[in-house]
């Protein structure tokens, strides 16, 4: 009697599959696509060759303008991610090229912003706020560029900044949700991938590499050609430790918010003035809250770090007593491994915001790991961090055009 009722129940259960796997097909019998990461997305704008070079040279962009190849089309992408253990929708741009070729993917990962205007994909060339990396698809490249958790979609949220574990998923999610939407515009792609950010879009290519190194079946039949990071403050605690060493700092902007974002992300217990002095302490939200841009939090800020933050906090930092803030820079931070593909690291040896100490540093810890395809490239090219950014690019690009295949 057992033996008949377990046929039974495994004939229902067949045919309940057939039905279901001809309910998803068309009329056609084409099976219909369900994707996993891909929610919407929407063309915004397409650009020749010709117009990306008028373009690129009224927004800053002048000495790209012999590289590119191919005209560009722009598409916003909204997709699904995850986040403190919830699944959460986000956004970015794609940028195609105007051609045939299998072209190869590429993450652009944008610096520090506290404007949601500023995303990229609330793109708005009048205002010249592109991200730069949407010219990548001139070059050659399907590119990427994730507005990441606290922008664009998910603006509601309070931005993870320098979070290692959100980085690199929110990057990989939407790495997947790209290839999801050129498989149903039904565009070939390589199964190349290249990485490449500046300043937190340097710590961000580097999570990413990082990630995919641990996590090789994340992106299956995707191989990592190169990447190409700058100025990324990889070792989160060196970094904030020589700052706090310091009395004055240039961009109080960014400790600001990587203080706030750590008590905020982690759910800390403790109040705003355990790390920052009053008037700021109670400023700190509104100031961050994705209505401000980073310049004018600048100005609402003091460069003299005592009058910014407890003076116990600084004293903790550096005597290694604050110690919840500490392990939290420890485990965020991304120089201490062994990366399997080729990795250039790019620092100019002024940066007065991020020191180049710390690019160094990490060049030489990857060395000792192991990693044999790690290069570190010190420069002496530009005024000021922001300025450093294109000596970086006018070196990466044509690395990385080298390393195409189609």
């Amino acid at each position: 009697m057992l033996r008949i009722f377990n046929s039974v129940s495994s004939f229902f259960v067949g045919l309940m599959f057939l039905l279901i796997v001809a309910s998803c097909q068309t009329e056609d019998d084409e099976p219909v696509i369900v994707n996993e990461y891909l929610v919407d997305y929407e063309e915004v704008a397409s650009f020749s060759g010709q117009e990306l070079r008028v373009l690129a040279a009224f927004t800053g962009f002048g000495q790209y303008q012999d590289l590119i190849e191919y005209g560009l089309t722009l598409y916003k992408l909204n997709y699904f991610t995850e986040f403190q253990g919830e699944r959460v929708e986000a956004s970015g741009v794609v940028a195609l090229p105007q051609g045939t070729e299998q072209f190869p993917l590429l993450l652009g990962a944008r610096g520090t912003i506290t404007n949601n205007q500023r995303a990229p994909s609330n793109l708005n060339f009048s205002q010249n706020s592109s991200s730069g990396f949407e010219l990548f698809a001139s070059f050659g490249f399907f590119s990427v560029v994730p507005d990441y958790i606290g922008f664009g979609a998910s603006s509601g949220l309070v931005h993870p900044y320098f979070d290692y574990a959100s980085s690199a998923r929110s990057s990989v999610d939407m790495l997947k949700a790209t290839r999801e939407f050129l498989t149903e515009q039904e565009i070939a792609f390589s199964d190349n991938l290249f990485l490449t950010g500046y300043s937190q879009g340097g710590y961000i290519a580097v999570a990413t590499l990082k990630y995919l190194d641990e996590n090789p079946g994340e992106l299956p039949n995707t191989q990592v050609v190169a990447t190409a990071a700058g100025a990324g403050g990889y070792n989160i605690r060196q970094t904030m430790e020589m700052i706090l060493q310091e009395t004055m700092y240039p961009a109080p902007v960014n400790l600001a918010f990587l203080v706030y974002a750590y008590q905020q992300t982690n759910n800390w217990n403790r109040p705003l003035t355990d790390f920052f002095q009053e008037p700021f302490a109670s400023q700190i939200p509104s100031l961050f809250d994705g209505n401000n841009s980073t310049g004018f939090i600048n100005t609402q800020l003091p460069n003299t770090l005592n009058d910014l933050f407890q003076p116990d906090f600084i004293t903790n930092v550096r005597n290694g007593t604050e110690s919840e803030f500490l392990a939290a820079l420890e485990e965020n931070s991304v120089h201490g491994w062994a990366p399997q593909t080729p990795l250039r690291l790019f620092h100019d040896i002024k940066d007065e915001v991020v020191p180049a100490e710390v690019s160094e540093s990490t060049f030489e810890v990857m060395q000792q790991n192991g990693a044999a395809e790690v290069l570190y490239f010190p420069y002496d090219l530009a005024p000021t961090h922001q300025e450093a950014a294109q000596p970086m690019y006018l070196q990466t690009i044509p690395w990385f055009n080298s390393l195409r295949e189609f």
